[in-house]
């Protein structure tokens, strides 16, 4: 019975949103919430950048937090970009830590310069840590992977567990620990235990 319920913890699916970049156009995953009733939301806004050179497609990248039901939100810039049109953009918002002092995602971009975007948001000092994930998962981050990576959850000293999904390469489907300066990760055994997300 445990084993089903740490199991159930461990797939919850993340709040997922997407779309082109276009002009004067906006995306965002439903509410995720904290046990003291804080939501987040994680949004993309994109527009035309109004460079007189390119007229490329800007897209500015945030995390939204409302404390209560009347208040307003409060919104976090996590990362603007600026390239080509009707490039794919990505948003998967995993949730809380269990202490609720941080919340994690991923932020994706296809197109010309493609990235992949880990975020750790620390709610106590409002400070925003970006990893690339094309160092530490370079061989999943490849275009024929078609990977998803997830944050499930922190090691007890607080390093970054990330499951990562892909039906294209090998050893997917793996849960991977990441150093503490996001720069290597190493897979975890199937029997290792962390803190999972919390579960509102």
């Amino acid at each position: 019975m445990m084993l089903s319920i740490l199991v159930a913890a461990f797939l919850l699916p993340a709040q997922v949103a997407s779309m082109p970049c276009a002009n004067v156009a906006a995306a965002q995953t439903q509410p995720v919430r904290r046990h003291d009733g804080m939501a987040v939301v994680l949004r993309v806004l994109s527009k035309d950048d109004y460079s007189k050179n390119s007229h490329d497609c800007e897209a500015e990248f945030q995390l939204l937090m409302t404390a209560g039901l009347a208040a307003a939100p409060v919104a976090v810039d996590l990362l603007t970009s600026n390239a080509e049109w009707d490039r794919s953009l990505s948003l998967r918002l995993n949730g809380f830590s269990q202490d609720g002092k941080r919340v994690f995602g991923v932020l994706s971009e296809g197109g010309n310069s493609p990235f992949t975007t880990l975020f750790d948001y620390d709610t106590a000092d409002g400070k925003v840590r970006l990893i690339d994930l094309k160092k530490p998962l370079a061989h999943f981050v490849a275009a024929k992977c078609g990977s998803t990576f997830d944050v499930i959850g922190t090691s007890a000293s607080g390093a970054i567990v990330v499951q990562v999904t892909s039906a294209n390469c090998f050893a997917a489907n793996d849960r991977w620990l990441l150093s503490p300066s996001g720069a290597r990760a190493q897979r975890l055994p199937p029997d290792a235990t962390f803190l999972s997300l919390y579960e509102f």
